[in-house]
């Protein structure tokens, strides 16, 4: 049977609210993702990081 992939919170590092959700592969595992998304709150683009479950 095929083992599902957990979904990470990725929240906004200015006012740490939580906007996105992803997957994480196997390439990508070692290391803590960031990324630069919109926020809806702050209402422009700023750095996101993967938090804890």
């Amino acid at each position: 049977m095929a083992v599902k992939k957990p979904f990470l919170k990725i929240q906004c590092t200015v006012c740490k609210t939580t906007n996105y959700f992803a997957k994480k592969t196997k390439a990508m595992a070692e290391k803590k993702l960031e990324l630069k998304k919109y926020c809806s709150k702050c209402r422009k683009t700023t750095p996101h990081k993967e938090t804890k479950k």
